[in-house]
């Protein structure tokens, strides 16, 4: 179904279907009024009604989608649509997710001239930028912590495969597991203290939003213009319905 057929409702159900798990959240005339968090599309499935209006974002494979479509009355929202601000972009594989991330964050703007910079810290590390003038501009994409230590298990012979971090890494490990955890740690703060520092320096004015599953481990809000936003998706995503519907 095609997005601009579907009118705006007072709610409206948005749903991020990352790589990890899969967010839904609520909004009522533009407020986010809950939001949820699930590990399988089954559980998703159960908590939807079927009249309710859905806007999706997915980066999954088509079977998420396709289901969706066949139980629910579902907007499908894809890096083809319209934005609010002007997509410089110049790739037609633009992830939806980045695509949302800026829009939540011109959704967020306190100012027609503030630059915004979203880090999304999941199982990629995705940067992307929105200029306040010229509008967006594009970002960066690496290994999350999840990537960069299966690859190690990977492409080596002996290096065991680790699980993400329950605590804090030492700057050195004094064993291999902890040895590596170190490394993929330290890679991963390095690289993101490294782009605000730079993005900081062509852009001032800059507002932050920090988002992903994995960004509470990393404990970025700890200057005035960098703010933690678990729903930045879910928020861009509203915002790019609602401009299209």
């Amino acid at each position: 179904m095609h997005l601009s057929l579907l009118p705006m409702k007072d709610i409206i159900h948005c749903i991020d279907a990352g790589n990890t798990a899969i967010k839904l959240g609520v909004f009522e005339n533009g407020v986010l009024i809950e939001n949820h968090r699930f590990d399988d599309k089954e559980s998703l499935f159960s908590s939807l009604t079927k009249d309710a209006v859905i806007a999706l974002a997915s980066v999954r494979d088509a079977s998420i989608t396709e289901e969706l479509l066949d139980q629910f009355n579902v907007s499908v929202l894809d890096n083809t649509l319209k934005t609010p601000f002007q997509n410089l972009y110049r790739s037609a594989g633009l992830g939806i997710d980045r695509l949302c991330n800026v829009a939540g964050m011109y959704a967020q703007r306190s100012s027609e001239n503030r630059h915004a910079l979203s880090i999304d810290i999941g199982t990629c590390l995705k940067f992307d930028l929105l200029d306040g003038v010229r509008g967006y501009l594009g970002g960066s994409i690496s290994p999350g912590v999840s990537m960069q230590l299966k690859a190690l298990n990977e492409y080596t012979a002996n290096l065991p495969l680790l699980e993400f971090p329950k605590e804090t890494t030492s700057l050195y490990g004094n064993t291999t597991e902890l040895s590596i955890l170190s490394g993929v740690i330290g890679n991963l703060k390095g690289e993101i203290s490294w782009r605000i520092a730079q993005y900081e320096l062509e852009f001032p004015n800059l507002n932050i939003y920090v988002s992903g599953g994995d960004a509470s481990y990393f404990d970025l809000a700890q200057k005035n213009n960098i703010f933690a936003d678990e729903n930045l998706t879910l928020k861009g995503i509203h915002e790019i319905y609602k401009f299209n519907a």
